[in-house]
């Protein structure tokens, strides 16, 4: 997930020469104080220059020193989720959220490190969490929609899905989620419309097309299955899957020759697949 940056309140980028003005310029402040700020600042500056190991130890090393901010926690978190330490990463979230509940960006984070941990229910609570924080953010409520999709939780799903299509009408992501959603459940004309309204809005989404030539292909409208197939085909010319869909479609057509021409392209780019190679006999067969 991208992750948005929790910074402290001044800008550090040379940590060393930050240690040294704060001991000039601490007055009060103690030396436990004074190493946590320049911890602080030295994971920052580590990982600006992508040294997340040694970033990571610094975070570390501050929060030994000083546990009571949320920012280290997040930034720490971030750079945990990174790595793929999915049980540390949420811990540090968590961390994070009781020194500040209202760490909005806290709570979208911890709710992908449960999605990736299978804690579905908890990863629900914390994407409203983050929509109690931001009720205007598209992207939370699809991404809610999707947990709430892989529970079974269809209808609530569907709702999820077009409240972020009521507060951006563009979010190409919840149109498209929305679409596989009602091709799921066999609503073919609306996830026709979905899947096109993702293709107006991003020509690049080749994921859209694909799905689209789907359900054109189960209503029966093999011209503009064809049609979306092509469309995936010019981005991804290598994509076997869709020369064998491709290969289907024009075999209901009757079009036994170009059907067995796209079948032979399927197996030429994945040649162990049994499938591609079992449609090839048998319309071989049956020709």
């Amino acid at each position: 997930m991208k992750h948005q940056r929790a910074s402290p309140p001044t800008s550090r980028k040379d940590w060393s020469l930050l240690l040294v003005s704060l001991l000039a310029i601490a007055g009060g402040l103690g030396w436990t104080q004074v190493l946590y700020h320049a911890y602080v600042a030295q994971g920052e500056d580590l990982e600006q220059q992508g040294q997340t190991v040694a970033a990571i130890a610094a975070y570390q090393s501050a929060l030994q020193l000083d546990n009571r901010q949320a920012y280290p926690f997040y930034n720490l978190a971030t750079l945990l989720e990174q790595q793929r330490q999915w049980e540390a990463a949420r811990a540090a979230y968590q961390a994070a959220l009781q020194r500040d509940p209202d760490y909005g960006f806290a709570h979208l984070n911890l709710g992908f490190v449960l999605e990736q941990q299978g804690r579905l229910p908890e990863a629900v609570a914390a994407y409203q969490g983050a929509i109690a924080f931001n009720p205007r953010q598209a992207f939370t409520y699809t991404v809610l929609g999707d947990v709430l999709n892989r529970q079974g939780n269809q209808q609530a799903a569907e709702t999820a899905y077009r409240q972020a299509i009521q507060i951006d009408p563009r979010h190409t992501m919840a149109h498209y989620h929305l679409g596989l959603l009602l091709l799921q459940q066999g609503r073919l004309d609306g996830a026709i419309a979905a899947f096109r309204r993702t293709t107006q809005l991003d020509s690049r989404y080749t994921a859209a097309y694909r799905q689209l030539g789907q359900a054109l292909q189960r209503k029966g409208q093999w011209e503009l299955a064809i049609a979306a197939y092509r469309q995936v085909l010019q981005r991804q010319p290598q994509d076997a899957a869709t020369h064998y869909e491709l290969g289907r479609t024009f075999a209901k057509q009757g079009q036994i020759q170009v059907a067995i021409a796209a079948y032979q392209q399927a197996i030429a780019l994945a040649p162990t697949n049994q499938t591609y190679q079992t449609a090839l006999r048998q319309l071989q067969t049956a020709r």
